[in-house]
């Protein structure tokens, strides 16, 4: 399964979100009317966007489940776009920064706000009334999102039962750069 868990994988992402967003409204749109086309693709892409994040695909796949569980929620409660947007922008927050990377709490907060808000806002600035309105904002909003990865002091989340001592943790990861191969 592809990552984008770096700047530029998370920008191609958001490229590659943007522009399926067309044949997604050819097919689904017809059948499940624009609205409903629109609110499906934005939970869908959200979920593979947090299942994209980290290394270990036996932490991202079940978040991504959960963020596509939690968009369905606030789908059928919200009934609303703007309320779906809101509300997934903290869906995945909380599943890229409580469950997928590790910061000290202040700064995940600090960060997710100003990435989900900044993202909320320039995708906002970007909307058009047509259907083919919604690429650049769902372009804008991923390709904000892909700022998360300039911030420093953000770690991947590891697994509960590494070192208690800092010391073996930072041995253990230098001898694991040290046999990486070259190349």
């Amino acid at each position: 399964m592809m990552r984008w868990d770096s700047f530029g994988r998370s920008a191609a992402f958001a490229a590659v979100a943007a522009l399926a967003w067309i044949p997604w409204l050819v097919v689904i749109g017809p059948v499940a009317g624009p609205a409903t086309a629109r609110t499906l693709y934005l939970i869908a892409v959200s979920a593979a966007y947090v299942g994209g994040l980290g290394e270990r695909i036996a932490r991202r796949l079940p978040v991504a489940v959960l963020t596509a569980i939690a968009g369905c929620g606030l789908a059928v409660v919200g009934r609303d776009q703007t309320v779906l947007c809101l509300g997934l922008g903290v869906v995945l927050a909380v599943a890229r920064s409580v469950f997928l990377y590790r910061s000290a709490p202040a700064r995940a907060v600090m960060t997710e706000g100003t990435l989900i808000g900044g993202g909320l806002l320039f995708a906002r600035l970007l909307t058009a009334r047509s259907p083919l309105g919604t690429v650049l904002p769902i372009w804008g909003f991923f390709l904000v999102q892909s700022c998360f990865f300039l911030v420093a002091g953000v770690r991947e989340r590891r697994a509960d039962g590494g070192h208690p001592d800092p010391f073996e943790a930072a041995h253990a990861r230098a001898m694991e750069v040290l046999e990486r191969p070259i190349g």
